[in-house]
């Protein structure tokens, strides 16, 4: 598994990929045209193929979330619909702490938020040492748990 960041000369349709068959995500499609400056998109391939995406936000988004300035939001992750159950999404997660490190040196967490209703996702990100906050926050599709991942 490779984490790649996302640049507007990589030499692939992503767009279309994104749209078409990352079916769990709900963002507008002008996010990897017009990403704003906070965002960070991180493409997941298993040999050539592309089978998760997310993004990394430090805007201010984060402090639903945390107080924590030198952290960072964990937002639309996805797996290729086409490739969920085969631990794509766990080897991904597995990379992110030393990608993160590489790519944001001073940045010591990571905060995502999960819906309460989502047990398959709330386990996915237990079981790679996120560790729930005890806290929730309300996001525009319910309630979320937010769950951190220390990066010290």
């Amino acid at each position: 598994m490779k984490l790649i960041p996302y640049n507007q000369s990589f030499q692939t349709n992503i767009e279309n990929y994104h749209l078409n068959d990352l079916s769990y995500t709900a963002l507008p499609k002008e996010i990897l045209k017009d990403s704003p400056e906070t965002f960070f998109p991180v493409l997941c391939f298993e040999k050539d193929q592309l089978v998760c995406f997310f993004i990394l936000d430090s805007g201010k988004d984060k402090f639903n979330y945390t107080n924590d300035t030198d952290s960072l939001l964990l937002r639309a992750f996805s797996t290729d619909s086409f490739q969920t159950k085969k631990g794509f999404a766990t080897s991904a997660l597995k990379k992110l702490p030393a990608f993160a490190k590489r790519t944001f040196p001073s940045v010591n967490g990571i905060y995502l938020g999960v819906n309460v209703k989502n047990k398959l996702a709330i386990h996915l990100y237990e079981n790679v040492d996120f560790k729930d906050t005890k806290r929730t926050f309300a996001g525009p599709k319910g309630i979320q748990r937010i769950f951190t991942l220390s990066l010290q």
